[in-house]
């Protein structure tokens, strides 16, 4: 091989290396994109259904239980 071959695929190999890694970074951001999606709705349920727990230890009427 001539000089200038071995420059022109090192050029190419270098240039397959860039490509595949935009596209492996590419497949993490969505795949990052989905986790975090699924992860903020399990926290917004989990947070629901938390804010559920203590509502009925405030809102009960201390009155209407001396009256029964």
């Amino acid at each position: 091989m001539t000089r200038i071959e071995i420059v022109a695929i090192e050029r190419q190999a270098r240039q397959l290396r860039a490509e595949e890694m935009r596209r492996l970074s590419g497949i993490l951001a969505e795949w990052m994109n989905v986790y975090l999606r699924l992860l903020g709705r399990t926290l917004v349920s989990l947070g629901s259904l938390l804010s559920k727990i203590p509502r009925p230890l405030f809102s009960s009427n201390p009155r209407q239980l001396r009256l029964r």
